[in-house]
């Protein structure tokens, strides 16, 4: 899918170890406008640096506590490409990149309503409110499609969320898989940061 927005997904290593079922992987595989890097801390990384030193850019991290989503407050800066840092990682090790990463800390945040349950049902999320990171990027690209921010092809379903389906129908064929939700939700995140 090619979107608007630039999407900079910032991967812990204990995620980067999880080829087959990371979440984040196939999220960038999803996303043409998206970028890679595995860290923790990211203040020295030449292109995260030069991300956040570029004039024609807005750059925000997708974290709790920032401008909501939902309630159509955020407005990207005219004139501007909008670049969204998503972090990759449980929350104990997505705190610790921030910590390792203040330029990314003081980064504007935005965040959204979780749209329900995690339908990545092969890892236990902490809260019912914490997503996978495709989840995450899906539930964040349907508000930004809702409040006019993002447009989408005709022929696209508007969500990101079938790999995460076919993950999870290929776990269920095995036994002691975890039971599936009725129905997956449309929203994204790996136990990534969410609201």
């Amino acid at each position: 899918m090619t979107t608007r927005t630039h999407w900079v997904l910032l991967m812990h290593p204990k995620e980067a170890r999880k080829v087959r079922i990371g979440t984040g992987r196939l999220t960038h595989l999803s996303l043409r406008r998206s970028e890679l890097h595995v860290g923790i801390g990211f203040n020295d990384h030449p292109r995260v640096t030069a991300l956040l030193g570029d004039q024609h850019l807005d750059c925000r991290m997708l974290y709790p506590g920032g401008t909501h989503l939902n309630t159509g407050a955020y407005q990207p800066m005219p004139g501007r490409i909008p670049v969204f840092f998503l972090l990759d990682a449980t929350w104990p090790c997505a705190r610790a990149m921030l910590r390792a990463s203040p330029r990314l800390a003081s980064l504007p945040r935005i965040t959204f309503d979780p749209p329900g349950p995690s339908a990545f049902s092969i890892k236990r999320q902490p809260r019912a409110e914490c997503l996978a990171t495709i989840e995450a990027a899906d539930a964040c690209l349907n508000q930004l499609v809702r409040h006019g921010h993002e447009r989408l092809p005709p022929d696209h379903d508007g969500n990101l969320l079938g790999p995460l389906r076919k993950l999870m129908a290929i776990q269920q064929r095995f036994p002691g898989a975890p039971p599936a939700l009725a129905t997956a939700p449309s929203g994204c995140r790996d136990s990534a940061p969410q609201p």
